[in-house]
């Protein structure tokens, strides 16, 4: 009993100092929830890089419908975007909104909050997405 209430009191004292500091950096470990698209997603490749240690890459195909609006993320790792079909408008926070067409190759900023949209009212989107991150950590981190 004894222990048990020494374990919760050393938890409580750590959540009361981490509360003290005023974490709230976006980035903050606790913060970091995994951004999960609502587009149609078909992951080609998920491997790691063997010429670097802890790292890995990830290529995803994405169909994005019309109207689509995504949520808001960053990437803590490196993220290019090739569109097959369509385009894709990103909205990066502090930019003017960057519209991609078919043919384009894009490499967004490194962890600058975004969000991607398809403002067609009637054509999908079709992009290749190549990322490189640290192995195990999500590519993709909710904003909101």
């Amino acid at each position: 009993m004894k222990g048990t209430a020494l374990v919760l009191n050393v938890a409580l004292a750590g959540a009361i100092a981490i509360g003290a500091t005023g974490i709230q950096g976006l980035h903050a470990a606790e913060e970091q929830e995994e951004y999960k698209s609502k587009a149609e997603v078909t992951t080609l490749l998920q491997a790691p890089l063997e010429e670097t240690e802890g790292k890995e890459v990830i290529i995803k195909h994405l169909a994005i419908p019309p109207g689509f609006v995504g949520g808001r993320h960053f990437h803590p790792g490196s993220v290019f975007i090739y569109v097959l079909e369509g385009s894709l408008t990103l909205e990066m926070e502090g930019d003017a909104p960057r519209t991609i067409n078919a043919g384009e190759l894009y490499q967004e900023p490194l962890q600058r909050v975004m969000q991607a949209k398809n403002l067609s009212t009637t054509d999908w989107a079709k992009i290749v997405v190549f990322q490189v991150g640290d192995a195990g950590n999500p590519m993709m981190i909710k904003a909101d």
